[in-house]
């Protein structure tokens, strides 16, 4: 049994082109999706523009408790102590 290794290299290289210019188109078309999509979401920006501004019937930071409610936009700073909010040297009388 022999094997031609020139006409098993020719398929295998043969195969390899069509798959590269298959990949190739593939990717051609998944470019042009994102810039599709892309255009969309800019449309989309500017039609809200576009919209009346919402009035909120309740406010998101005040219950009506009249407590604040921090939402995940809020940064929480924790309380310091006394000694570091004394007047530093430089300006004892301000």
């Amino acid at each position: 049994m022999e094997v031609d290794i020139d006409q098993d290299l020719n398929a295998v290289n043969d195969q390899l082109t069509q798959m590269v210019e298959e990949l190739n188109k593939i990717n051609a078309q998944r470019e042009q999706l994102i810039q599709q999509v892309q255009n969309l979401n800019g449309i989309a920006m500017y039609l809200r523009g576009k919209l009346p501004p919402e009035e909120e019937e309740e406010s998101t930071e005040v219950e009506q408790t009249g407590q604040f409610i921090p939402d995940e936009s809020t940064t929480v700073v924790e309380a310091q102590d006394k000694d570091s909010l004394a007047r530093s040297n430089e300006y004892p009388n301000t």
